[in-house]
C-alpha cells in the first residue's frame, strides 16, 4: 500500500511540475501546488552556507546538491514546506530540520 501511495505521489508531483511550465521561483498563487525553488537553495557543505539564512536561502544536504530540481509547496521561496527533490527513481521527500545556520532540508532515502 505504501509503495502505491509513493508511486501515486511521485506521479502527481511530476504531473504538477510538468504542467506548471518553466522552472522559476516566483510567488506561487496556490500554496498547495509544487513549484521549482532550486535557485533558492544552497548545498550545506559550501562556504556560502554560513550566510544562507541572512541571504534568504535554504540549505540542502543531498548527494545531488542543487544539480537536481527541488520543488516545494508554499506561497513564495521564503515560505516553503513539503519539499521534494528529483532523483534517479523519481522524487524523494526532503525532511526539514532547523540548524544554527538556517533551515536545512535533508535527503533521506
Amino acid at each position: 500500500m505504501l509503495k502505491k501511495t509513493v508511486t501515486l505521489t511521485t506521479i502527481a508531483v511530476g504531473a504538477t511540475l510538468a504542467l506548471s511550465g518553466a522552472a522559476h521561483a516566483e510567488p506561487n498563487g496556490d500554496p498547495a501546488k509544487y513549484f521549482d525553488v532550486t535557485a533558492d537553495f544552497l548545498p550545506a557543505n559550501t562556504p556560502e552556507a554560513i550566510d544562507a539564512a541572512k541571504n534568504g536561502k535554504n540549505l540542502i544536504m543531498s548527494p545531488y546538491g542543487i544539480t537536481r530540481t527541488i520543488a516545494c509547496r508554499g506561497t513564495n521561496a521564503a515560505d516553503v514546506y513539503d519539499c521534494m527533490q528529483e532523483d534517479d527513481l523519481g522524487w524523494i521527500t526532503l525532511r526539514k530540520t532547523d540548524t544554527p545556520v538556517g533551515p536545512t532540508w535533508l535527503y533521506l532515502p
